[in-house]
């Protein structure tokens, strides 16, 4: 059966079904198709010469055949125009689609980048709790110690062994000072950015390094600026239990004017550290005894004899109240590890000038 009988075999229901599936315009035109070779048949035969057609039947057929063509031109312009929208339509859907599939990939990598960031940020902080932990309790068993060891000194009267004890008593204090630490996030970040603006001098200098000599010459200038100090080394002990490392092998000085914020390390018998293992890190003390140490920069030990280090802090400290050395990993840390201290010096109301 073909589609022309087909669909004049069709129920009111199929044809419906037809024409919401599409499937009815298919049947619409196999009807014109047809309808329009039956009328060509009709008039072929019509004009054939095979004998001679009534003039009014003639003129009938070929009447019809005029409009059947005409319907199906008019007819054929018209249904191609659903068809052109509609091929436009899917076109412009699958247009948004893939913009919204790249806004979406891009937000995906926005948030994976943020969460990385926030890991690590967070891993860091867990390190730095870690830490703190740690010095705490070393500093409150070497605390408990001294505690000790003062109460048995009164009661002997050993004034010089007291006047030991007393001396690590207060680097004690210096130590606790140095430990202490701000748990507020926004200040731990703002001292994470001093540190890479730190850093960043510090490349900065690497790049073109000041010569031994210079820096001598830098010092020795120092020294005759007004409110100019000099601080001798001592060692960074707390208890004789707990004693600075490289002990009585460490001499020099620290020469600082707080006006300037401006200063050099001079060390004489410091031992030479490997960089890519650890490396030396000096840390300043405000005198109002402020939270939040600051890092005056790291260096290396790396030659034998006098050498000359300048410091280098992140940030203004006003006046300074101790000069502390410890023994940090490569490129330094933002809580001291207490554990490797090598020397101290303490600013008195005596200090040289």
């Amino acid at each position: 059966m073909n589609d022309f009988e087909h669909n004049h075999h069709l129920t009111p229901e199929d044809r419906m079904a037809d024409i919401a599936t599409g499937d009815g315009r298919r049947a619409e035109d196999s009807d014109a198709q047809q309808a329009f070779d039956e009328a060509a048949a009709s008039l072929q035969s019509a004009l054939t010469p095979r004998g001679k057609m009534p003039d009014r039947l003639r003129q009938r057929l070929v009447l019809e055949g005029e409009a059947l063509v005409t319907a199906r031109r008019g007819g054929g312009t018209g249904g191609d125009r659903p068809r052109r929208f509609t091929r436009m339509a899917w076109l412009a859907a699958a247009a948004c689609l893939g913009i919204a599939v790249v806004t979406a990939a891009i937000a995906v990598k926005v948030i994976n980048d943020r969460n990385l960031e926030l890991t690590r940020q967070q891993q860091i902080l867990t390190q730095l709790n870690q830490r703190i932990e740690d010095n705490q309790a070393m500093l409150a068993s070497v605390r408990a110690e001294s505690d000790q060891l003062l109460a048995r000194l009164d009661q002997s009267g050993d004034e010089h062994a007291r006047a030991i004890a007393q001396a690590r008593q207060r680097n004690l204090e210096l130590a606790e000072q140095l430990a202490r630490v701000t748990s507020d996030y926004e200040s731990r970040l703002s001292e994470s950015s001093a540190s890479l603006a730190d850093a960043r001098a510090r490349i900065t200098q690497l790049t073109t390094p000041v010569s031994p000599d210079q820096l001598a010459a830098n010092r020795r200038k120092l020294l005759d600026v007004p409110d100019t100090v000099r601080i001798e080394w001592v060692p960074f002990d707390l208890s004789e239990s707990n004693l600075a490392e490289q002990r009585g092998d460490v001499a020099g000085d620290v020469v600082w004017n707080d006006q300037k914020q401006e200063g050099y390390l001079r060390f004489t018998g410091l031992a030479v550290n490997d960089p890519g293992v650890e490396q030396y890190q000096v840390w300043l003390i405000d005198e109002r005894g402020m939270e939040q140490k600051v890092s005056g920069g790291v260096f290396n030990a790396n030659a034998d004899g006098e050498i000359i280090v300048p410091i280098e802090p992140g940030i203004d400290v006003g006046r300074v109240a101790v000069f502390a050395i410890t023994v940090e990993e490569p490129g330094g840390i933002w809580v001291p590890d207490l554990k490797r201290r090598v020397v101290v010096a303490p600013r008195g109301e005596d200090s040289e000038s």
